[in-house]
């Protein structure tokens, strides 16, 4: 995890990647890379994301003893992959993103959901976001998550992904050739990486699990993930009060 101390414009990372490579930039697959599409490669990548909400909404279902449905919203919608499949479940969905890149391939595949470039106001019944917080400093983006759980109906349901720890081999390397967690005092930050990166953030699960119970949503499941040795969650739960 990249020192957050001087807090990285991700935005600005994802608004580059959008411009270039709006279908990697959500599946980090050789398949989908811009000089690799095809039409039928551009089929399976949103078939990826029929797949991947139908399980969400199993496993909600199974988590709260009923499915989402109502008004959506799908945080970090990139391209598309999840929101045009949120359809399915939801009568309105709402795709919100902050690269035009992306948010152009999205509305250009002629579906359903409407995208946007700013969360619009509450209530939502359902907010999902999946491989999303991971890219955002945890410094902001418990700001964010405070937001959008502020925008959940009574009774509505959340689906958010973070990512808690990773192995060794992914812990950043410091001065002396050291790997793993130093104490404040020793930390030294590495060079700004470029424009357009990609960075990974790990969060605090607690005080994650805090703003879920904050906002009302006090039962909670949690899917574990790995995406090539970052470890998350995916928290699951429904608001309740």
């Amino acid at each position: 995890m990249a020192p957050t101390a001087a807090l990285r414009d991700t935005d600005a990372d994802w608004r580059e990647l959008g411009e270039a490579q709006p279908y990697w930039g959500v599946l980090t697959q050789p398949d989908y890379r811009s000089e690799n599409l095809t039409p039928e490669r551009i089929e399976a990548f949103y078939a990826t994301g029929r797949s991947d909400i139908e399980g969400l909404v199993t496993a909600l279902e199974q988590a709260t003893g009923a499915r989402p449905a109502g008004r959506a919203l799908d945080f970090g919608c990139g391209a598309g992959r999840l929101t045009e499949a949120m359809c399915a479940y939801a009568r309105e969905v709402v795709g919100c993103d902050v690269s035009p890149g992306m948010l152009a391939t999205a509305r250009a595949r002629g579906g359903r959901a409407r995208y946007v470039e700013a969360p619009p106001a509450g209530p939502f019944d359902w907010i999902n976001a999946f491989i999303v917080f991971q890219h955002i400093p945890p410094e902001r983006g418990l700001g964010l998550i405070e937001d959008l759980l502020a925008r959940l109906a009574p009774g509505g349901h959340v689906s958010l992904h973070v990512t808690v720890w990773r192995e060794a081999e992914l812990e950043p390397a410091v001065p002396g050739g050291w790997r793993g967690a130093l104490p404040g005092w020793a930390r030294r930050a590495p060079p700004p990486a470029p424009a357009g990166t990609m960075m990974m953030y790990d969060y605090d699960l607690s005080q994650v699990v805090k703003r879920f119970n904050q906002a009302g949503v006090g039962q909670l499941t949690l899917l574990p993930t790995d995406h090539g040795g970052h470890h998350g969650v995916i928290v699951l739960g429904r608001r309740t009060i």
